[in-house]
């Protein structure tokens, strides 16, 4: 499954309770497929469909449909500072092994955050 470190729940929190959300699911999603395979992307979502895969990790409730779930397999949820501010990224598998891209986009940038 899907895990989240604990500075990207932290975060995750933060913008849970700055939006006045705190019961809703962290939703990863698939965004589309760029020129270094597919790009996720995350949002904030009050349900969980019958179709969607469950899992908390820190307290954060993250959910996936079943379909996109062997895609994401062992994929990591963090949080990056940076000179230019800090952001949510995910890390594939596929990234992680072949030192690409964090996100699992080849052409740069995650595909879309919380």
């Amino acid at each position: 499954m899907v895990k989240i470190t604990e500075l990207a729940a932290q975060k995750v929190k933060e913008v849970l309770k700055a939006q006045n959300k705190e019961n809703a699911l962290l939703r990863l999603y698939l965004v589309g497929m760029g020129c270094g395979g597919p790009n996720f992307g995350m949002a904030l979502e009050e349900v969980k469909t019958e179709d969607d895969i469950h899992d908390e990790e820190y307290g954060v409730s993250m959910i996936i449909d079943k379909k996109l779930a062997p895609q994401l397999e062992g994929a990591i949820v963090d949080y990056v500072e940076s000179s230019d501010g800090g952001g949510f990224e995910i890390r594939t598998a596929k990234t992680a092994n072949n030192n690409s891209d964090a996100c699992g986009s080849g052409c740069g940038g995650c595909g879309g955050s919380c």
